[in-house]
């Protein structure tokens, strides 16, 4: 149908020139896309009847309009969006935050207005009054505001200088009153009033012939017309009944097709199945027509796998590129103050500091990351550095590289958005980003977006904070587009209003359910549907009358058309588009045929690229229960190692003699057992200064654990909002504690000395020895004895528990009192985490329990060292939560 589009509209063309004894390559045509261009001009040289033609030039209407030069001073996109920020901002009406999308929002308004043709009243008070009756109210302080917000900003505005849509309306009355060329408009739809205006003033000085596709009536526009039509007043079911006296032949279903998908992948697979299809019966032009982009994004994989490029028109977003994710992390370290979670992402990118090998970037992360475990998590370059031990090399040489980019960037004082361009230009050359920018496509168009907003707002003289240019920085980057123009395929990722005029051999309907299609840009902030129309502004029903129009033309014009979607989603039905599940059922009403079709998935399973895996499966193994040589047997022992021996010998063997311990995350969080760490650190602060708590009497001490617990929470609560919940948490157990503190010193126990790094070696067979060693949390003194006490910040049912089966199951206490190593006659746990602060003893006598904690650890070591195995063979409470399980892989023993 195209073809035949083209050759009747280059016939009349050829005609009018020849009656208006103008030469061919003196008119001019305009059609919606340069696509449309090849395709004319050769219909134009069969019509012209001749070898040679010197054609006319075939352009967009913007396109033409670029054509002419003004003198009058434009103003960019950029610029404007700068001005109105800065006149928001100084009017204090929206929060700060929001102010770049209010920019964005009103910015399109203002081009709408120009475009179409909207004369702005120049009283203030006459605008409002005029909205107040578009919304049929009295009077409303909302629709005041609103008219006040848009027409001071408006006028403001129109002071300094042309919008990009003010001169192309300028460009536009010139061309009107200069050109006298003929012009054929060849499928232009949706113009703007003000386009419309140009038109109808350019006739008055030539001729202008209009050409639409729609004029044809084929069994396809009939069936679509019946399906879609201008009105609802006949029924579904008699417009199929009237269409089927009219064509007894269903024209449709030979063309058009729908499968359903039941998920992203199906119908990824489905899509990858019906392209590669269609390449194989030689068809050589297929359009995807873009309505999902994540489909998309899984489709391109597919089709990449199997060595089929794709010609991506949509294109993405800079800031779903590698390129922009870096510079953002960049900005982001700046703007937060070398955060550590920051600093971390950085330093992991390739393209920071390209110098460095990949194994110096680990190591230098590696390092890093064993600081902040060690001291908790930290903000600043000083501090990051100061945290790092004395051999981490690399790490200190990548912060102070870091550093160093980051003094060219003056945070602390506000800039105009080009100086903050110019400072990012610089710390990101001294990063060796910008020549990493160079060599990648995204980069390229990255830097060419930023230089290009730089020559923009020279003239700019605003200031901004950096999180401000931080949100301009990510605004513009979302809004420009990464489209690889390098790439000639066969394979053609669009979209709906793109496919205008242009001849596809097939086409599919990517994403085409009730959500993506029509695929509609959220409704603005400004002005309702019913005043939209009013002032003359294009409404939602018009923007969904154009996608209906676009997907006919599609229709009309190519074939095969495969539709598919995702039939579910996350369980939930999800429908096929509105308009295509009308014209199905008018397909059945009339025909008694659907054009639902299945097959494709069945040939998506037989069709699938897989990579072949002859390998045969594993085995199903027993229980594991390896046994270790001497020579890697540990001579060292930690208490909550040795719990873990006893708990799992397999565990014990994963952990410690694999060295497959899991990494603590670096958390910004106060976790419970940050708590408990704090806590600890309290009460040692406390004792070391208070000796006696009775002799110090017990509202002062109340008051002075009260003060070090606020001195030794502050650095947590400085990073972490939270850290105060667990500190008034903390603060509620302290009377308790004192009231504890003053019984214990009442029955003769006072407190030695806290958090004490003790061991004990122990002799085994053949001239072995394991030393145990533990931080023992409190000692104290009564006499010539020893208590050693363990603070929890768990239950006292819990503690109870574990003291009662301490023998069998659990050694921490037994341990203690083993390395004490003095008289010790009392080991005990002290809940925090109650009502009321209490101990629980351990249910033996110290000295024996201690006696018996070595005998057990030396018998299961000599064991150890005479080969014996380590069974998996721990209990299912241990097992629930065991961090190995997926190395001894208890779930597939035999």
């Amino acid at each position: 149908m195209l073809p035949a589009f083209y050759a009747r509209v280059a016939r009349d063309i050829v005609a009018q020139c020849q009656l208006a004894q103008v030469e061919l390559a003196d008119a001019l045509i305009l059609v919606p896309n340069f696509h449309a261009a090849p395709l004319l001009y050769q219909q134009l040289a069969v019509a012209s009847e001749r070898e040679v033609i010197i054609p006319p030039p075939v352009l967009t209407l913007p396109a033409w309009a670029q054509s002419v030069t003004l003198n009058t001073p434009t103003l960019a996109s950029s610029q404007r969006s700068a001005l109105l920020y800065q006149a928001l901002k100084a009017q204090g009406w929206f929060d700060t935050a929001l102010l770049w999308a209010m920019c964005d929002e009103i910015a399109h308004l203002f081009d709408e207005l120009t475009h179409q043709a909207v004369d702005m009243p120049l009283d203030v008070d006459e605008f409002a009054a005029q909205l107040l009756s578009y919304y049929q109210v009295q009077q409303h302080q909302a629709v005041t505001f609103e008219a006040r917000l848009v027409h001071d900003l408006w006028f403001a505005l129109n002071q300094t200088a042309d919008s990009p849509a003010a001169h192309y309306a300028l460009q536009l009355a010139q061309l009107a009153e200069q050109s006298r060329a003929p012009l054929f408009v060849v499928g232009l739809s949706s113009l703007s009033r003000l386009e419309q205006r140009f038109l109808a003033r350019y006739a008055e000085h030539a001729s202008v012939n209009y050409y639409h596709l729609e004029d044809a009536l084929t069994p396809i526009a009939q069936t679509l017309s019946a399906a879609w039509p201008e009105t609802l007043a006949v029924p579904l079911r008699q417009r199929a009944l009237q269409l089927r006296q009219t064509l007894p032949v269903n024209p449709i279903a030979p063309r058009l097709s729908y499968c359903a998908a039941t998920s992203l992948e199906d119908e990824a697979r489905a899509a990858d199945t019906q392209i590669r299809l269609w390449l194989h019966e030689g068809k050589r032009n297929i359009a995807v027509v873009v309505q999902d982009r994540v489909s998309a994004r899984r489709l391109r994989a597919l089709l990449e796998r199997a060595q089929i490029l794709v010609a991506d028109e949509t294109g993405w977003t800079l800031d779903t590129t590698t390129a922009s994710t870096v510079v953002m992390r960049w900005v982001a370290v700046l703007l937060t103050g070398a955060n550590h979670v920051d600093v971390l992402d950085l330093m992991k990118s390739p393209h920071v500091l390209n110098e460095l090998d990949s194994e110096q970037r680990l190591l230098a992360v590696h390092q890093l990351e064993q600081g902040l475990r060690q001291h908790g998590p930290a903000q600043g370059w000083a501090r990051l550095i100061a945290l790092l031990p004395a051999d981490a090399l690399v790490a200190q040489a990548v912060l102070s590289a870091l550093q160093d980019a980051a003094l060219l960037v003056n945070t602390q004082r506000m800039n105009s958005l080009a100086g903050w361009l110019d400072q990012l230009q610089s710390s990101l050359q001294l990063l060796g980003v910008s020549q990493c920018l160079v060599d990648d496509a995204a980069g390229v168009a990255l830097i060419d977006v930023l230089r290009q907003r730089r020559m923009e707002l020279a003239g700019d003289v605003g200031l901004f904070e950096l999180a401000e240019f931080h949100r301009w920085l990510s605004r513009e980057l979302a809004s420009a587009a990464f489209v690889e123009t390098d790439v000639d395929s066969p394979v053609i990722f669009t979209h709906l209003a793109a496919t205008r005029l242009r001849q596809f051999d097939a086409a599919l309907l990517l994403g085409a359910d009730a959500r993506n299609l029509p695929s509609l840009p959220q409704q603005g902030v400004f002005f309702n549907q019913s005043v939209r129309s009013a002032l003359g502004l294009p409404t939602r029903a018009q923007a969904v009358a154009q996608v209906q129009a676009d997907l006919q033309q599609l229709l009309l014009t190519t074939a095969p058309v495969q539709v598919l979607w995702q039939s579910l989603i996350e369980g939930e039905l999800n429908p096929v588009s509105a308009w295509l599940e009308r014209l199905d059922s008018v397909s059945q009403l009339a025909w008694g045929g659907s054009l639902v079709n299945q097959d494709l998935h069945a040939q998506a399973a037989v069709a699938m690229v897989i990579s072949a895996d002859n390998a045969v499966l594993p085995v199903r193994q027993p229980m594991p229960q390896p046994s270790v040589p001497s020579e890697l047997i540990p001579s060292k022992i930690s208490v909550s190692a040795y719990n873990a021996l006893l708990a799992c010998p397999y565990q014990y063997y994963a952990r410690y003699m694999l060295g497959l311990n899991a990494v603590d995350d670096i958390s910004a969080d106060v976790e419970k057992s940050d708590y408990g760490q704090v806590v600890h650190l309290i009460l040692r602060h406390f004792h070391e200064q208070h000796a006696s708590v009775m002799a110090l009497g017990r509202e002062a001490a109340i008051a002075a654990l009260i003060e070090q617990s606020d001195v030794d929470f502050a650095p947590l609560m400085v990073n972490d909002y939270f850290a105060r919940a667990w500190h008034v948490r903390w603060l509620a157990q302290v009377e308790s504690y004192i009231d504890w503190q003053i019984l214990r010193e009442q029955e003769g126990w006072y407190w030695y000395q806290g958090e004490v790094d003790a061991s004990q070696v122990l002799a085994l067979d053949a001239g072995y020895a394991i030393k145990l060693h533990g931080r023992l949390d409190r000692i104290d003194k009564l006499g010539d004895n020893y208590a050693v006490l363990d603070y929890k910040t768990s239950n006292g049912k819990e503690l109870q528990n574990k003291v009662d089966k301490g023998k069998e199951e659990d050694v921490q206490l037994l341990a203690y009192a083993l390395l004490l190593s003095e008289d010790i006659v009392q080991a005990a746990f002290v809940s925090l985490d109650d009502d009321a602060v209490s101990s629980f003893d351990l249910a033996q006598e110290p000295e024996a329990a201690a006696e018996t904690c070595a005998t057990r650890l030396v018998t299961i070591f000599n064991q150890l060292h005479q080969s014996a195995p380590l069974p998996a063979n721990g209990i299912a409470k241990v097992c629930q939560y065991c961090e190995m399980r997926g190395v001894c892989r208890q779930d597939y023993w035999v």
